[in-house]
């Protein structure tokens, strides 16, 4: 095992912050929207009624300020990965959802760790974040296994991202 890649901080969970703050997690959450709006439009995928959108970027992405102020771990070989799901509604407009995840982060050389997705909500939306440590130019696999808790459906979602040291 590769101690590199499953360093301290690969696993780390999220400070108490980002769950009793809404207001505070949807500033976090818009802020990190901010960094890459078109990778976020794109990056989803539809099961029904029901898009699961996903973003993995490098937590150098994130301010200081931001980064303290939810006691993130802001480091040139640690990603974050944001995963939410919205329901299409008759409207045409979409509403949050309650989403299970369970899943794995795979590196090329077939290292593998268990993902556990901390939940953040807000008024607008619940996100699930994760971080995950990498290597330089490294292109990690992603297969998480999707559960709706509105309707019991099961899907899995599955997607790779090269990620840089910053």
């Amino acid at each position: 095992m590769n101690d590199t890649w499953f360093g301290p901080t690969a696993g780390r969970r999220f400070g108490r912050g980002l769950r009793q703050s809404p207001a505070g997690a949807l500033l976090l959450l818009t802020a990190l929207a901010l960094f890459t709006p078109a990778a976020i439009a794109s990056q989803f995928e539809r099961f029904g009624d029901l898009d699961v959108h996903y973003i993995v970027f490098n937590t150098t992405d994130l301010s200081p300020e931001m980064a303290s102020r939810y006691d993130l771990t802001r480091a040139p070989d640690l990603g974050l990965i944001n995963i939410s799901g919205r329901r299409s509604q008759e409207d045409g407009t979409t509403t949050a959802v309650r989403l299970e995840l369970e899943g794995t982060v795979t590196n090329l050389l077939g290292q593998s760790r268990p993902l556990r997705f901390t939940e953040v909500e807000d008024p607008a939306a619940i996100y699930y974040l994760e971080t995950v440590r990498f290597t330089d130019r490294e292109t990690l696999r992603f297969d998480v296994r999707v559960t709706d808790t509105e309707t019991g459906r099961r899907h899995r979602l599955q997607f790779q991202k090269a990620l840089w040291r910053q």
